[in-house]
């Protein structure tokens, strides 16, 4: 974590402290990136208490990250009233069905808060008895819950419209086998409530042992957050007077975590305690400690994990548990893909569904097939650019042919257009000539008998005019008396002027 951001962290811590203590605001001597503030505060379940404090803010904040400050603080207002009616629901019918039934951690530590709203609620959480599932399933399906799968522990959880989530446990969820091997014990050895047969509850410092093993579970496990640290604080400073701390150091040592414990209580007293002062000097004789559990709450385990690992064994253990885990799931998936069921088996290899004494023999083939990919797939990556190539040039091939084709069409229907607008002209003029064959038989002579009369005619009147000679006035009226006596054929003109 860079030194920017540890500033922020710790000045968030501050405005944190500022407001479950309701003391004054403090004044940032930087600018501050709301932005990061806002992940960090929303990251850390704290993003509604920082909102109380930045009304008293004179800085400027972005509008944007003020909105969503006052969406975390409305959705914990709104939440309270949720979850307080479907945690007395639920218990009520519990006790009505004969469950044996301990609510935990959350509806409980919303009553250390002042005001309420200040402790999010985002679940309910219920221990109950071994064994009763299906009645815990029909009773909730009454109730209009659905089940719902629970990816963040091994729980039973049940979700209803509004954002209503109700999560049963037959175990506290602890990881370590010091802390499973403390609460081994049924729901029902726990006090009852008064009055209540079916329905139990944690004495002051039974909870104070409870909520500190799970704040070291949880440290342990990486899943610490600023949020758990203000939920210890808040009993600590509502019950610290009340607690047997001579009974609670003998139990937390039954427990193995004593001494870890005292740190993360001395931690929580330097981050919001008025006692602060009282243990700055152990702070200082121990910073590098202290700062490198700090960074680790910070990152929820990305830094800090070594210091961490001597200070306590659980958080190695954890981790080895952890990674013990991931090894056996990686072992389970490859076995799961190695050797598929005989329905998977099926849909590649037909034949098993009538001989599936077959199935290992095509266990070894499909690894074969499977051992065989890589080779395919350097083989691909190498004649592929020749493949693609070859593709390219018969793609240019046939588009040349193509547009060789579409040429040779355009011509030949350029030619069948040409003849039979030949044709037509021919059966239309043909037409015309039946027409006007009485009207005009002269007409429908050919062209060069036309022209032999018109030449013999043209002999004629030269003769008669060398032999008889005539006004010019007369002659060309002459002539164009018998202009109009021949008879109109196309071309005549232009051959007598050419004559």
């Amino acid at each position: 974590m860079i030194e920017k951001e540890k500033y922020e962290a710790r000045y968030l811590l501050s405005m944190v402290s500022a407001i479950i203590n309701q003391t004054e605001i403090p004044r940032s001597v930087r600018r501050l990136d709301w932005e990061h503030i806002y992940r960090l505060a929303d990251y850390h379940k704290v993003a509604h208490i920082l909102y109380l404090a930045t009304l008293g803010l004179d800085e400027e904040i972005a509008q944007k990250w003020k909105t969503l400050f006052r969406e975390k603080y409305e959705e914990s207002l709104l939440s309270q009233e949720r979850f307080r009616n479907a945690a007395e629901v639920v218990m009520w019918q519990l006790k009505q069905n004969k469950i044996h039934a301990l609510l935990i951690k959350d509806g409980i530590m919303s009553s250390c808060y002042e005001p309420r709203e200040i402790r999010a609620l985002n679940q309910v959480r219920i221990l109950v008895g071994e064994g009763q599932e299906g009645q815990i399933h029909s009773l909730m399906r009454s109730m209009d819950f659905q089940k719902q799968e629970n990816r963040k522990g091994s729980g039973e959880a049940y979700y209803r419209v509004p954002k209503t989530t109700v999560i049963f446990y037959t175990d506290l969820g602890f990881q370590t086998r010091q802390l499973r091997k403390y609460f081994d014990f049924p729901v029902k050895v726990v006090r009852q409530m008064e009055g209540e047969k079916y329905l139990h509850q944690f004495t002051e410092d039974e909870f104070y042992i409870y909520l500190m093993c799970d704040l070291v579970n949880q440290y342990a496990c990486a899943e610490i957050n600023i949020g758990n640290m203000v939920d210890y604080w808040q009993f600590y400073k509502l019950y610290k007077e009340q607690l047997n701390w001579e009974y609670i150091d003998k139990e937390l040592a039954a427990a193995g975590i004593l001494d870890f414990a005292r740190r993360l209580q001395n931690l929580v007293n330097i981050w919001f305690g008025g006692e602060s002062e009282a243990f700055s000097a152990q702070y200082e004789a121990e910073i590098d400690v202290y700062q490198a559990m700090e960074l680790y709450i910070f990152t929820r385990g990305s830094e800090g994990r070594e210091v961490s690992m001597k200070l306590t064994e659980l958080v190695k253990e954890v981790s080895d548990r952890q990674t013990r885990k991931r090894r056996e799931e990686r072992v389970r998936r490859f076995r799961k893909f190695l050797f598929p069921d005989r329905r998977y088996m099926e849909n590649i290899f037909p034949i098993l569904e009538d001989a599936p004494f077959l199935l290992p023999v095509f266990w070894f083939w499909r690894s074969v097939l499977l051992s065989l990919m890589p080779i395919k797939k350097k083989i691909y990556r190498m004649f592929n650019p020749i493949r693609r190539k070859i593709a390219g040039m018969v793609e240019n091939v046939q588009i040349r042919q193509e547009e060789r084709m579409m040429r040779r069409m355009d011509e030949a229907v350029r030619q069948v257009m040409e003849e039979s607008s030949v044709s037509v002209g021919q059966e239309v003029h043909g037409i015309l000539g039946d027409e006007g064959e009485e009207a005009q038989p002269k007409e429908l002579q050919s062209e060069a008998v036309l022209k032999e009369e018109a030449i013999e005619d043209a002999g004629e009147e030269g003769a008669e005019s060398a032999a008889d000679p005539k006004p010019f006035h007369e002659a060309e009226a002459s002539e164009s008396d018998q202009e109009d006596d021949v008879p109109k054929v196309y071309g005549m003109k232009d051959f007598f002027s050419k004559s």
